[in-house]
């Protein structure tokens, strides 16, 4: 080894002033320092001064750098030189020279050009076989410098793009094809963990065989890979292919295997092998891989939960779809297909059903049901499941969700509904619908299409029931609150039509009574006025004229004399009370002449119960019969009676085959005075509809040109006869 000269002397070649770099040199280790920018400079300064060491730019430009060392070659001068702006591989091929014993990259601090200084004049002379070696080293040394720089780039990279991907398969797949690329393996493998066996499964690979993909799972305790996802320890090995084999059951030559954490927990390995290569695996592929494994383990984690997100902003915006289509409607016999169909579909589920508590029964009753084609399953509607039976029952009882994914092991599952429908029940998922803290119903779903029910579509089903216990409760509230103002209404129209009854009768009482009072003379007037004519002479034509008259006369007065007797039978207070319909269908048909060329058919229910009513309906059947054989007297046809239940009331049918009634009057056939018969008067239909009013009955009037006309009274059954709810 060479003593460092106590003040040696430094000569820099730098285009660059560099004065803070001289100070420092000169300040701080006693060199002496001479700095020159030009190159053509410093080689006048060469010949003159023998430097102790040379600091080259590579980038000279007025002398290249190449062309200096030929000159400083020439002069036979052995001065080691510093080399800066290159690096080993760009020196050797452009400034071959054994002078240079190192080099530095741009920038740099004084103390690493001070420290390289000393280490180069503390070598021999640059000639001798030690510099070579010692260059060979540090060239080599700085190799695997750039290239583990150039890996930790690769790994960085690699690491952004797994990690900025979202979705899962991908991002398997690329760490899977760096963990090839990273370690020059023949092939990789990913394992995750299973969260029910706790065994391994294949979820991504490179280039491995469609044999060894196929159903891949390794067992945790009898692998190489299961001791790793044990332990959370990496595993290298390189040995003969037989014992290889054993415990990894593919025949490779070398393999390493990484766990794949998340904190402390094992989610899953990554391994690499050679299979056709005869290489082994050292510290640094297993470094590299580990690496993988920790961006592995993060994209994993990111790419589940975004999946998750992704899954529960899906089924939270389906599962507002169907709280907006159940919350869209107060008819609470919609509210059933609106949900179920949407619900199954969200869940995946093959089919399902909704049942409503009904306390009085002491059970729930199924409003629909479907089956696994999307048909409705009829033969459930309305079917009963008591509390406490079957999964329905046991839910509408306690209140709490039930998962059965094999009803044959549960003990509360009831066969009743699949042997009515035929249906096959093998997973139920049910959910009560609970609106203000009390159990309203029962919402259920069948068989589950992939995998089983778990407590992700537990949650979800209760939000969904929990919306449609809300729109199930406000459409029975408005449905309550609809009858009651129908109640009331109805209420209100018959206080109406017995009060206007009641005038109309005072008004035609004192109408008739002031007719008679003002006809009752004119009759005697018009006989008396016959006998003071008889002896008269008078021409035979105006004797007729008169006669004519005095008969118009007397036809009207009899026509007013007959309104007032109506006015006055048709609005007398008859006390109402049970008649049968029947007989006062016949009561009337006995008081009508019926033409021979209309036939009548009758079709009277004998079974009906009586009714509460006032004997007047007699009247009002003649009118309604009169009216039908007027308008068939001159072609004839079909006279249709019908009495019959209809549903709580008792309806009556009147149809004729006559011409039927004009469009443009259907609407105005009961208003007083409104009529198209000349000779009528305008006053039965509008005195039939106030009638049945008053008796808390109605008329309505079906009817087509050229088909005949139908009038349907429906009247109410006494509440003694009425069916108990």
């Amino acid at each position: 080894m060479t003593a460092i000269p106590k003040n040696p002397r430094i000569l820099i070649i730098d285009p660059t002033d560099n004065p803070t770099l001289k100070a420092g040199l000169q300040r701080h280790y006693g060199m002496m320092v001479n700095q020159q920018t030009s190159g053509r400079a410093a080689l006048e300064l060469l010949r003159r001064v023998k430097p102790d060491l040379i600091v080259l730019n590579a980038h000279l430009s007025d002398l290249p750098a190449a062309a200096l060392l030929a000159e400083i070659n020439a002069q036979k001068l052995t001065a080691p030189i510093i080399l800066v702006g290159g690096n080993g591989e760009t020196t050797r091929a452009n400034f071959d020279d054994k002078k240079i014993v190192g080099w530095l990259n741009q920038p740099f601090e004084p103390t690493e050009l001070a420290a390289l200084i000393q280490s180069a004049l503390e070598r021999p002379l640059p000639n001798s076989d030690l510099v070579l070696t010692k260059r060979a080293e540090l060239i080599e040394a700085n190799q695997q410098l750039t290239n583990r720089v150039q890996q930790m780039q690769t790994l960085a990279e690699i690491g952004q793009s797994v990690t900025s991907q979202l979705e899962l398969e991908e991002v398997l797949r690329r760490v899977a094809k760096a963990a090839v690329s990273l370690t020059h393996a023949d092939e990789s493998y990913l394992l995750l963990v299973d969260e029910a066996s706790g065994n391994l499964y294949l979820r991504a690979e490179a280039n491995l065989g469609v044999e060894e993909v196929k159903n891949f799972w390794v067992k945790v305790s009898d692998s190489i890979a299961g001791q790793v996802a044990r332990t959370g320890e990496p595993v290298i090995i390189s040995r003969d292919s037989s014992s290889l084999k054993v415990k990894t059951g593919l025949v490779v030559y070398a393999l390493v295997n990484v766990p794949v954490k998340v904190g402390q927990k094992v989610i899953g390995v990554l391994g690499v092998d050679n299979r056709t290569q005869r290489r082994t695996f050292s510290l640094e592929d297993q470094m590299l891989l580990s690496a993988l494994a920790d961006w592995a383990a993060i994209a994993i984690q990111n790419a589940r939960l975004y999946a998750a997100t992704s899954a529960l902003s899906r089924d939270l915006e389906l599962v507002n779809e169907v709280s907006r289509l159940v919350s869209s409607t107060l008819d609470v016999e919609q509210i059933p297909r609106l949900l179920v169909k949407h619900t199954a579909e969200i869940i995946g589920a093959e089919c399902g059903s909704l049942a409503l508590l009904d306390k009085e029964r002491g059970g729930v009753v199924f409003q629909l049901a479907y089956d696994g084609e999307g048909n409705e399953l009829t033969s459930l509607r309305n079917f009963i499941m008591p509390l406490g039976e079957g999964i329905v029952g046991l839910v509408a009882q306690t209140g709490l969700p039930h998962i059965v994914n094999n009803v044959q092991s549960d003990p509360g599952w009831s066969p009743v509904a699949d042997r009515l429908t035929g249906f096959v029940t093998h997973k139920i998922i049910a959910v009560p619908l609970i609106a203000e803290g009390e159990v309203v119903g029962v919402m259920e779903l069948l068989n589950k299409k992939e995998g089983n029910f778990d407590q992700g579509d537990l949650q979800l089903l209760s939000l969904v029931a929990a919306a449609a216990a809300g729109a199930i409760q406000n459409a029975r509230q408005y449905d309550t609150l609809q009858k009651t103002n129908e109640a009331l209404q109805r209420a209100q129209e018959q206080r109406i039509a017995a009060e206007r009854w009641a005038v109309l009768g005072k008004a035609a009482g004192s109408l008739a009574h002031r007719i008679n009072n003002t006809t009752t003379l004119v009759p005697i007037a018009v006989q008396h006025l016959r006998e003071l004519l008889q002896p008269a002479e008078l021409p035979p034509e105006l004797r007729q004229e008169i006669e004519t008259n005095l008969e118009r006369i007397e036809r009207n007065t009899r026509y007013t004399v007959d309104l007032a007797v109506a006015l006055l039978r048709r609005f007398r207070q008859h006390p109402a009370k049970a008649h049968n319909v029947n007989e006062l269908i016949n009561r009337a048909i006995s008081l009508v002449e019926i033409p021979k060329n209309i036939k009548l058919v009758c079709h009277l229910d004998p079974k009906l119960p009586p009714v509460d009513i006032s004997d007047l309906l007699v009247d009002a059947l003649i009118e309604l019969i009169s009216n039908a054989l007027r308008v068939m007297e001159v072609e004839g046809g079909v006279l249709r009676i019908a009495s019959f239940k209809a549903g709580s009331h008792i309806a009556i049918q009147i149809t004729d085959s006559g011409p039927g009634i004009a469009a443009e009057n259907l609407d105005q056939v009961f208003d007083l005075f409104f009529t198209t018969y000349p000779q009528g008067l305008g006053f039965g239909l509008w005195w039939v509809k106030t009638f049945l009013e008053q008796q808390h009955g109605q008329i309505t009037v079906e009817s087509r040109p050229n088909e005949g006309t139908t009038f349907t009274i429906t009247l109410p059954g006494s509440p003694a006869s009425l069916p108990s709810a």
